[in-house]
């Protein structure tokens, strides 16, 4: 039997509120009619949210094969989020770019990770949540030299 006062380590605590977080967050996106997005194409979003990329850029990004970032890829088209152009950089190269159904998902994700955080923060204190940001911010800042590095699911 576990103790009850044993402090539950850190990796696993951040582990588990990511992952109630994205739990919540998904079942909200079905309550407003995202019924097609699954957890994977929230890291394609954000990395097109900055500048188009490649699919090479996609599969490095998730730490998978060209053949994985492809069919992500394609699904993510084929449900509107994303588009190919041709590459302003390299001929041979068609960039993803977000579409303006993209665009409205992100916008409706950071809303509700505005509504969880809120939640949150009447839950846990907001003082104390803001104080966990700053903490961890400082913590992922320093080990990028202050860039914060691309989110990407760890397998």
């Amino acid at each position: 039997m576990a103790v009850v006062d044993e402090p539950i380590p850190l990796a696993r605590l951040l582990a588990m509120s990511f992952r109630l977080m994205i739990d919540d967050l998904h079942a909200r996106l079905g309550r407003r009619g995202w019924s097609d997005v699954r957890p994977a194409y929230g890291f394609v979003l954000l990395a097109l949210r900055e500048e188009p990329r490649s699919a090479k850029d996609v599969a490095a990004l998730m730490g998978t094969t060209k053949q994985a970032a492809s069919q992500l890829v394609d699904a993510m088209a084929g449900a509107g989020f994303l588009t190919r152009v041709p590459s302003t950089r390299d001929a041979r190269v068609r960039d993803l770019v977000l579409t303006d159904r993209g665009r409205r998902l992100l916008d409706d994700v950071e809303e509700i990770y505005a509504e969880i955080e809120g939640e949150w923060a009447d839950q846990a204190g907001a003082a104390d949540l803001a104080s966990v940001r700053r903490a961890l911010t400082s913590v992922v800042r320093t080990a990028d030299d202050t860039a914060l590095p691309a989110v990407r699911p760890v397998w």
